[in-house]
């Protein structure tokens, strides 16, 4: 399931691009709880996937990295 999860949360990026995404939004429009978001998203972030862009209020935002 870790590479389907992972998938699924970076075509959510890849559909929004290049609009900046917080965690709990990616989590709403992939069906995943806030928690697995949070979790893929640290993840793609380490693998240079998706990057941190900004903060607004408590969210914290990521978009796609543009290559």
């Amino acid at each position: 399931m870790t590479e389907e999860t992972k998938a699924k949360i970076l075509k959510v990026f890849e559909d929004a691009y290049p609009q900046d995404l917080s965690i709990s939004e990616v989590s709403r429009r992939a069906q995943f709880s806030e928690v697995t978001g949070a979790t893929y998203v640290r993840i793609l972030e380490a693998e240079n996937k998706v990057e941190f862009t900004r903060v607004v209020g408590r969210a914290k935002m990521f978009k796609l990295k543009h290559v």
